[in-house]
């Protein structure tokens, strides 16, 4: 099983721990590899909305001197995602809003209605099963925040399973790579 970590910059010194060092070996534990891909928005250009990556070059970018073409094939072959994002304002990270933004090719621009709601088609058969872990020291209103969207952004994907996890505080790292080890093993990987 492939398994993908997408992280930002910060999730390598958050309070003193390093996130991706750290759920890559929860995914090691439990008997995957994980890649891990440390996103920078600096390095990665801003989307311009042409929507050339819906009609023009279906699935890539036109843009093709940063790494979003690449990172976002890597995510479509994946089986499982883990998002490590900042908790910004209740959003995402700069670094995987970057991203995020630039991978709209991975979803088809046509809609439909799924569960009485509309959203993108699918461009692929399959998505890959989504973790979102949002950590850093913010309000509880922001928190709702990125847990909403987190969980609105998988929905509008479409992946077979979406997880959110919300690590408040390094002291609550253990119980969060817990869970996250219960997820991989008892619902994902099994």
């Amino acid at each position: 099983m492939k398994i993908l970590i997408l992280g930002d910059r910060d999730s390598l010194s958050y309070d003193g721990l390093n996130l991706s060092s750290q759920t890559q070996k929860i995914v090691e534990k439990v008997g995957d590899e994980a890649q891990i891909i440390i996103l920078n928005g600096d390095e990665i250009r801003s989307c311009v909305g042409c929507f050339n990556c819906w009609m023009k070059t279906p699935g890539l970018c036109v843009m093709t001197d940063d790494c979003a073409n690449k990172v976002a094939g890597e995510e479509i072959r994946s089986n499982v995602v883990i998002f490590l994002s900042k908790i910004t304002y209740g959003s995402y990270s700069y670094d995987i809003k970057s991203f995020l933004d630039r991978s709209i090719g991975n979803i088809s621009p046509f809609f439909e209605i799924v569960n009485g709601e509309m959203h993108h088609k699918r461009r692929y058969d399959k998505f890959p099963v989504t973790i979102t872990i949002g950590y850093g020291n913010c309000t509880s209103e922001e928190r709702k925040t990125f847990r909403t969207l987190a969980n609105r952004n998988a929905l509008n994907m479409r992946p077979p399973k979406h997880f959110v996890f919300i690590l408040e505080n390094a002291n609550e790292i253990d119980d969060v790579m817990e869970t996250l080890e219960n997820i991989l093993s008892l619902e994902v990987l099994k």
